[in-house]
């Protein structure tokens, strides 16, 4: 056994160098960027709330959504219980932030052992390197943590074993997805359902589509409903409800611009696999949204499209090799050349640009004042902090948004602001400060103040 594994290992040693090496480079920027309150209570605290009351055996309550609001009203995302035990271990947000980095770089894994075997070493290395630099990845790591760190992998190991006619194994990793959100089941794994269908396995292909889809339908009409308090699904709201034309045409050029980077990723050779398929649902609705934040690539949205669109590179390029070994000589190089360059191209425009420059690996000035003010919060309190502290206060404390709602209904014991902060993300900076101003009349006094960190103690009441 000792020696299957040894070999193993030096069959897939390129895999395992970037599996490793990606999950010490993520890690490390998430790390630096909790350690210096670049993160934010929206989302990071958010989820550390739930996973800790998960690890606590208790349901997924997040104050920060609203007093006894569950997460699983939310989002459907049960998952997220496999991080209980490790936050459990080590209650800190820091613990999210890794999980997702090795969940992320995990899938690295079969996207570079299938390149391997079926290309050789340098596509290999090419298509580690693609999707590690990947824009997609590099926006989701520089926007603290979310549910689909678990898609990644999932997404990654099933097209995997696809394109290698490894259908079972397709069905088997794609089928949790409708454990990870409510919407995957639908855009993800009924598409894949469809292409196991194509590659010869009807049965299983159609049920897994009709598994996927049904799952979507049950989470979205029966299971949301019922644990959200409002009795319905939120994110209905956010479909348009112009005509779909019309709704493609909004902003219309920064729509364009997604599309365009994401078939980029591949170096156009995606469009040449089946398999480029399984992005299309996940775009569709994001551009049928009227919430600009689905439009871009600045937050976590087009993380689960990176896998797909390197599964499709590799399955495109072996497609080409079959159809013409003669001018896949040229075309194959060519091909992944452009990726590689379009990847590296797009460096310094994306969160992962920061990791080269003085100023990411530059204390935080005002982290003596922060720390000093946070110290003298007791563990067990009830805090109304600013967005970007959160995530340092809710792995001991009963944390809210500062600004969020008026501060009269909420009474936390401390409220601490950091009027530097440039997470903004929900509360304006205006509401914050005037909210600040008002809290005196409120019954509260100022303990701590120093380089615009202001920490105020609850006096009545």
């Amino acid at each position: 056994m000792v020696l299957g594994v040894a070999r193993a290992i030096r069959r897939n040693r390129i895999a395992l160098v970037f599996v490793v090496g990606l999950a010490v480079f993520y890690s490390t920027f998430a790390v630096e960027r909790q350690l210096t309150f670049h993160t934010g209570g929206w989302d990071l605290g958010i989820f550390v709330q739930a996973i800790r009351n998960y690890s606590e055996l208790k349901p997924p309550i997040v104050i920060l959504k609203g007093p006894g609001f569950n997460l699983l009203g939310d989002h459907f995302h049960p998952i997220l219980v496999l991080l209980a035990p490790f936050y459990a271990l080590a209650p800190t947000a820091i613990t999210l932030l890794v999980a997702q980095a090795v969940l992320f770089a995990v899938a690295a894994w079969p996207l570079v052992s299938w390149a391997r075997t079926s290309l050789g070493r340098g596509p290999a290395v090419i298509v580690g390197l693609v999707y590690g630099l990947s824009f997609g990845i590099a926006s989701a790591v520089g926007f603290d943590f979310h549910e689909i760190a678990f898609a990644v992998p999932l997404i990654a190991f099933s097209l995997s074993a696809l394109g290698q006619q490894r259908l079972r194994a397709a069905a088997a990793w794609a089928l949790p997805l409708v454990l990870v959100k409510e919407d995957l089941g639908l855009s993800v794994v009924a598409v894949i359902g469809v292409l196991i269908a194509l590659r010869g396995a009807r049965r299983l292909g159609i049920a897994v589509a009709v598994a996927g889809a049904a799952a979507t339908a049950l989470e979205m009409l029966v299971i949301l409903p019922a644990v959200n308090a409002s009795g319905g699904y939120d994110y209905w709201a956010k479909l348009s409800h112009h005509p779909v034309l019309e709704v493609l045409g909004m902003s219309a050029g920064e729509k364009l611009v997604t599309l365009a980077l994401t078939i980029a990723v591949s170096g156009l050779v995606a469009l040449r696999s089946p398999m480029v398929l399984v992005a299309l649902p996940t775009l569709a609705w994001r551009f049928a949204s009227d919430d600009a934040n689905y439009w871009g690539t600045v937050y976590h949205y087009s993380a689960v499209l990176m896998p797909i669109m390197v599964a499709a590179m590799v399955d495109g390029v072996i497609r080409i090799r079959k159809r013409n070994r003669q001018s896949s000589r040229w075309i194959v190089p060519a091909s992944l050349g452009v990726a590689v360059l379009f990847a590296a191209a797009l460096l310094p425009s994306h969160s992962f640009a920061q990791f080269a420059t003085a100023k990411f690996w530059q204390p935080n000035p005002e982290t003596a004042a922060i720390t000093n003010a946070l110290s003298r919060i007791p563990d067990g309190a009830t805090v109304s902090a600013s967005d970007n502290l959160i995530p340092q206060l809710t792995s001991r404390a009963s944390v809210t948004l500062f600004g969020l709602r008026p501060l009269a209904s909420v009474r936390p014991q401390w409220i601490v602001v950091d009027a530097n902060s440039t997470r903004h993300f929900v509360v304006t900076r205006a509401r914050e400060q005037s909210d600040l101003l008002s809290a005196e009349a409120h019954g509260y006094r100022v303990a701590f103040s120093q380089n615009n960190i202001t920490l105020l103690a609850r006096t009545a009441g």
